[in-house]
């Protein structure tokens, strides 16, 4: 059989997009900061299969190409209730384990690389022990069949930031650093860090084991619940009552007009926003820091702005 040494225009053609999407991917990424890299990296780790097929063409290696499975995710509008398996595989819960005790939980926090948690400053002063566990993949702490891989990781250490005011809750954000990296999947794998201090966003998402109501124990379920940002003016007015004062800055506000809110027991967790460019991802906008109620309407939750604080957290984790 007679061998063609040219190649036709639609083969032709193929090549080009292949190997020109990723020379124009590589040329890209020149001077994009670490935290963005990364987490392309994980999104193309965790929901991008690379396929291969014979170019029929003697002497012709197989051509590669890559199928997106991140472009099959929509973004859910979700209202107070259980989070789905793998739908947050970045959550972390912290808590305190004793010999001959059980583990006791009451804090979360957010996967942002192979061996390091964001979460609150505040979670470290607290009288239900030191944080010395964080556990990863967990979604019922009540059940064992609930499609979840839960793993346990000691702490290394925990680094508050150095302007951390207990007092005025101000930068209200620390970092875990785990005695082992995390081996990631898609039940565990880091959310993105912002690019931006996140005033676009106009709805996020709030997740956590907290409580559902004032004075509730603390939820065995993680769950999941839609915040709309609440602008400054607008915040300080609705919180005038209290000593809260609200650095713009630094801090965020975001609440609902129902009974929506994080409660006690979700703080340290993300307050999330859809990746713009991967729908299958998370960028963790904020902090959940503290407030002056719980699920109460008009009463707005007030998050650390992780923004702001992108410097301190590369210098750490990137460094």
């Amino acid at each position: 059989m007679q061998q063609f040494s040219y190649l036709s225009p639609t083969l032709t053609l193929l090549i080009l997009l292949l190997f020109g999407n990723k020379w124009r991917i590589a040329k890209a990424q020149n001077g994009i900061p670490t935290e963005v890299r990364r987490c392309t990296l994980v999104k193309q780790q965790i929901f991008e299969e690379v396929k291969t097929f014979s170019a029929f063409i003697h002497g012709a290696e197989e051509l590669k190409y890559t199928i997106d499975h991140c472009k099959q995710f929509a973004p859910l509008i979700v209202g107070g209730s259980p989070a789905s398996p793998k739908e947050f595989p970045h959550i972390a819960r912290l808590g305190h384990a004793s010999n001959g005790r059980p583990t006791e939980w009451f804090c979360g926090g957010t996967l942002i690389s192979e061996k390091f948690v964001l979460t609150a400053a505040h979670c470290f002063s607290t009288n239900r022990g030191e944080v010395n566990i964080v556990r990863l993949g967990e979604l019922d702490f009540s059940r064992e069949s609930d499609d979840a891989r839960p793993e346990d990781f000691r702490v290394r250490r925990y680094l508050e930031h150095k302007d951390y005011n207990p007092a005025t809750i101000y930068n209200d954000l620390a970092l875990i650093e785990l005695e082992r990296a995390v081996r990631f999947d898609a039940y565990k794998h880091p959310a993105c860090l912002p690019t931006t201090s996140g005033e676009e966003f106009k709805k996020m998402v709030a997740i956590g084991w907290g409580s559902t109501r004032f004075a509730d124990s603390e939820s065995k379920k993680l769950l999941k619940v839609t915040l709309d940002r609440v602008a400054f003016d607008r915040c300080q007015r609705l919180i005038a009552s209290s000593d809260v004062v609200v650095d713009y800055r630094s801090q965020i506000c975001a609440g609902s007009r129902e009974t929506k809110d994080t409660c006690s027991g979700d703080s340290g967790g993300p307050l999330l926003a859809y990746h713009p460019n991967y729908p299958c991802m998370y960028t963790i906008v904020g902090i959940t820091s503290h407030g002056i109620g719980c699920g109460a309407p008009d009463q707005p939750g007030i998050y650390t702005r992780v923004y702001n604080y992108i410097d301190w957290i590369r210098n750490i984790v990137w460094r």
